[in-house]
């Protein structure tokens, strides 16, 4: 039997999400519960047919807020008729310009029963944690970021899954196809692919995987269409509980867009009137906007549908991984990997939204409130984390001066390390300056810091040779170019 697919476009803060409920399906993708004692905690596995591709293990019945093991078992195969399909569904939809549902129907027919979401999202090539993502699996172990809801702004803020999970085995990675994805990045404004949500802030890349490292090579954007399966409920209560916090919230008018727009809190509702919403990682959707069709569709399949692949799956999550690999990617995509946002900052971003310079000093004078409200919470040290990442993802310029300040400021030495360990990655004059103040000081507060000083400015003298190198090296390139185009024209003449 044929899947029965229903859809509905619907408008969340002037953003375009596009609810699908799918009923009748074969069940042949999508994840299910293979947990076997469920007093040891929740495994779910992500499957295509019977093969289990990724386990997320969850070590708590009641760790929603723990992060949670992410591991690939095996690889998704390549001459199969699935990723066919998808290469189909990303062609239509991105290159084509077919419509959303009709690009998708090729997978609908086969994806897992259930209400879902899908939306365009920017990705990010990492684990979250600044380490390449198609090599950072083989082994099963926590992913920061990856708990079910966000640990620094909990259920009541949604945010933006950003970050890949791989489906194909690095293994096998071709030289070939990695070329013929460098000229076809190139050509195009961003590499596009599609990704179905796992868990937290992690999506399973079901397609374009050379594409993607194509574009990390080249500086250009990840866009992916992103399929996430709606599970939760956000009752009257909590949502109210939600309102009453952010309207608590001071808004300034010197937020700009882009801040306002990176802001993943979804304000459904005004604090008068508020009503349950569904939930899923990425937005809060009124039941007011949801037709009845899907909204029942919701309520069926919430709990789980037990497929015809179900029991070889379970079999098969239990096998080692034969996604195994000695490769490694060349050290420019694996330091370009760690200047990418991580899952802190994400958090962070979605928790605050905006920071006033009279926060960020009272916060530099040891303060956790001002006019009477907590600048961002209770606790000191979470706040300055909270602010440093935030600053860091939002606004380069000012982190610089907040973190230097911090680090000057030998009262706060309890949060020197976090912020030292902020700057390693960051290749900056100014950053090494500071390290240098800090290394030639003789203060004893500033002990703990000179071991990372030392190897940030190691590192940063390396970052200096690599950089003077590349350029004599595009400048040796040119002046080749000119004198072939002289000889040519001194060729002519004659």
């Amino acid at each position: 039997m044929k899947s029965s697919v229903s859809s509905e476009s619907i408008l969340i803060n002037n953003k375009e999400y596009t609810l699908i409920g799918v009923s009748n399906s074969p069940n042949s993708f999508g994840i299910c519960d293979t947990t076997l004692h469920r007093d040891k905690g929740i495994r779910e596995t992500f499957f295509i047919g019977n093969e289990a591709l990724l386990n997320i293990i969850q070590r708590s019945i009641n760790g929603s807020y723990y992060n949670e093991i992410i591991s690939q078992i095996s690889p998704m195969g390549r001459g199969e008729d699935f990723p066919r399909r998808v290469s189909a569904v990303v062609e239509d939809y991105f290159y084509n310009n077919k419509n959303l549902t009709a690009s998708l129907q090729p997978l609908l027919d086969y994806i897992k029963s259930g209400l879902y979401v899908v939306y365009e999202a920017n990705m990010i090539p990492t684990d979250g944690e600044g380490n390449y993502f198609w090599s950072s699996y083989m082994i099963p172990h926590e992913f920061g970021g990856s708990s079910t809801f966000n640990t620094v702004c909990r259920k009541e803020r949604s945010i933006v899954p950003s970050f890949l999970v791989p489906t194909e085995n690095f293994g096998s990675f071709s030289d070939k196809l990695m070329k013929s994805a460098n000229e076809r990045v190139k050509k195009d404004d961003c590499a596009y692919g599609l990704c179905f949500h796992l868990t937290g802030m992690f999506c399973a890349l079901l397609s374009s995987h050379y594409d993607v490292t194509a574009a990390l090579i080249h500086d250009k954007k990840i866009k992916c269409l992103v399929i996430e399966p709606i599970k939760y409920i956000c009752t009257e209560e909590e949502m109210r509980s939600y309102q009453t916090s952010l309207s608590a919230e001071v808004t300034s008018e010197e937020n700009s867009e882009d801040v306002q727009q990176d802001n993943n809190s979804d304000n459904t509702e005004s604090a008068e009137d508020v009503e349950p919403c569904l939930y899923s990682c990425r937005v809060k959707i009124p039941f007011s906007k949801i037709p009845n069709n899907l909204l029942e569709r919701f309520f069926v399949t919430r709990k789980g549908l037990y497929g015809k692949y179900t029991d070889t799956v379970v079999y098969n999550c239990e096998k080692p991984s034969h996604a195994k690999s000695k490769r490694s990617m060349p050290v420019n995509v694996l330091e370009k990997c760690e200047r990418f946002p991580d899952f802190e900052m994400l958090q962070s971003a979605a928790w605050v939204g905006h920071l006033s310079d009279e926060e960020l000093d009272a916060l530099l004078m040891g303060e956790t409130t001002l006019n009477g409200r907590y600048i961002i919470n209770k606790n000191y040290y979470s706040s300055i984390t909270i602010a440093l990442n935030y600053l860091q993802y939002k606004d380069f310029n000012r982190f610089i001066g907040f973190v230097s300040s911090l680090l000057k400021n030998e009262e706060l030495i309890a949060i020197h390390q976090y912020a030292a360990s902020r700057l390693q990655t960051i290749m900056d004059p100014r950053i090494e300056a500071l390290f240098k103040e800090i290394l030639n000081s003789d203060s004893q507060s500033y002990n703990m810091l000179k071991s990372s000083a030392e190897k940030y400015i190691k590192r940063y003298a390396l970052y200096c040779e690599s950089v003077a190198a590349s350029k004599a090296k595009e400048k040796n390139k040119k002046d080749s170019l000119k004198r072939d185009i002289s000889n040519e024209l001194n060729s002519l003449e004659v």
